[in-house]
């Protein structure tokens, strides 16, 4: 079989939706997902759970009531989420309040690169005051908050949404989405990697000298659609007709990108 292989070209792509979830496809928390109380002892008669009093978008969102007696901690932590080859990755949500009243809650988001459950592994690197939210009992969710993940570059993270109340307030959590860029490339690559037959009505094999560790599928909207590991030839006979980007890391680590054609 011929190989086709990519001409020089340089292209910017912004890859969104890296990481998604708006909770609207079930009513218990995704699967993945983790939530638990403090270590103090406090904060275990509310759990994290589906609400469908507000979202953003959809019916549903991430909901915690305020919890008592005592200083009461709740995590909600999501599930591993990789952030390879992205640059200037950021967090977005929506958040918000059921009280106008300031009961003293304390909202945080959180980052551990080596567990979802070890407390002590988490970083703060955002903290937000009731003032920071808006507040209905029911309705829409209109607070969006973005927090910078660039320090988390190229790392794999777990990102906790923690509520620290006494006897306080409730907390909604909607529309999470890990966002970045994987900048200017140069897709010109023929002398190190293939990828044949390119357009192919599904069925396309990659030809490189060094194993192939993970095969990643964008759409041209930058949704992460597939994610194949060590292997040599992925199918998107399942996918719609359009072109589709791809990020190829092989066993080093190393990363290269591709432009492919599904028709």
């Amino acid at each position: 079989m011929k190989k086709i292989l990519l001409l020089l070209n340089f292209f910017t792509i912004s890859i969104f939706a890296q990481f998604n979830e708006n909770f609207d496809a079930s009513t218990s928390l995704p699967i993945g997902w983790t939530q638990f109380a403090g270590t103090n002892g406090n904060g275990v008669v509310e759990s994290w759970q589906i609400s469908s009093d507000r979202s953003f978008s959809g019916s549903n969102s991430a909901y915690i009531m305020y919890d008592a007696p005592g200083l009461c901690e709740d995590w909600l932590v999501t599930p591993l989420i990789n952030l390879s080859g992205l640059s200037n990755p950021s967090l977005t949500f929506y958040g918000g309040q059921t009280y106008s009243s300031d009961y003293g809650n304390s909202y945080q988001i959180k980052i551990s690169t080596t567990s979802q459950t070890d407390i002590a592994s988490f970083a703060t690197i955002a903290t937000y005051s009731e003032a920071d939210f808006d507040s209905a009992i029911l309705g829409p969710l209109t607070t969006q908050k973005t927090v910078d993940l660039s320090a988390y570059a190229n790392q794999q993270i777990y990102i906790a949404f923690f509520m620290q109340n006494t006897d306080g307030d409730d907390f909604y959590v909607d529309n999470v989405s890990v966002n970045g860029s994987l900048g200017t490339i140069n897709f010109d690559q023929s002398s190190t990697i293939a990828v044949y037959p390119n357009p192919s009505t599904g069925l396309f094999n990659v030809s490189t000298k060094i194993e192939v560790e993970t095969i990643t599928v964008y759409d041209t909207f930058g949704k992460l659609v597939k994610v194949h590991t060590k292997i040599q030839s992925f199918d998107l006979s399942d996918l719609p007709n359009q072109m589709y980007f791809l990020q190829i890391k092989d066993k080093n680590q190393k990363t290269f990108f591709s432009k492919i054609v599904k028709q």
